[in-house]
């Protein structure tokens, strides 16, 4: 008969130890989320400086449309200045967003900022204020992971019309 030799109760896990095999899914099960969501975020970023860029145009190119005082051949100015802000923006109505056109008079610069103003494009040399808000839920749900529900891209512009 052969003796036996002394017992090893952890020699399973001590060759468990040794293998190697499926580390690398195991490392990809830690790894792979963090990358996915950083994937994510950089494309919600991307997507919403397109947005805030977009604004931006908008905002440029209603205010042009005041400053030139020159009533368009149909309708009014006002109604041409949001023609080209929904031309630019109106796409992101179709994911949901909501977009706020406010016009304001101030005729001076002195009443900038004070309660001394009409809704309208004003005339000749007046002072106008275009805001243009859009208001939407985020692209990736991201920002909704991080509690910001609504994301809000705003431009306000003051222009004086010409005179």
């Amino acid at each position: 008969m052969k003796a036996r030799g002394p017992h090893r109760p952890l020699a399973p896990f001590a060759r468990m130890l040794a293998d190697s095999r499926g580390v690398s899914a195991i490392e990809f099960a830690l790894v792979g989320p963090v990358v996915f969501i950083l994937i994510l975020g950089t494309l919600e970023i991307a997507l919403d400086m397109f947005v805030d860029a977009s604004v931006q145009l908008a905002a440029q190119a209603a205010s042009r449309v005041g400053l030139t005082t020159v009533d368009p051949a149909s309708g009014t100015r006002a109604d041409q200045a949001k023609q080209i802000v929904m031309a630019t923006l109106g796409r992101w109505q179709k994911i949901g967003a909501t977009v706020t056109i406010a016009t304001l008079d101030y005729g001076s610069y002195g009443n900038v900022g004070t309660s001394n103003y009409t809704s309208d494009l004003g005339d000749f040399g007046n002072v106008v204020s275009y805001n243009i808000t859009v208001k939407m839920p985020g692209f990736s749900g991201i920002p909704q992971l991080l509690g910001v529900s609504t994301l809000t891209f705003q431009r306000n512009y003051i222009v004086q019309n010409e005179k």
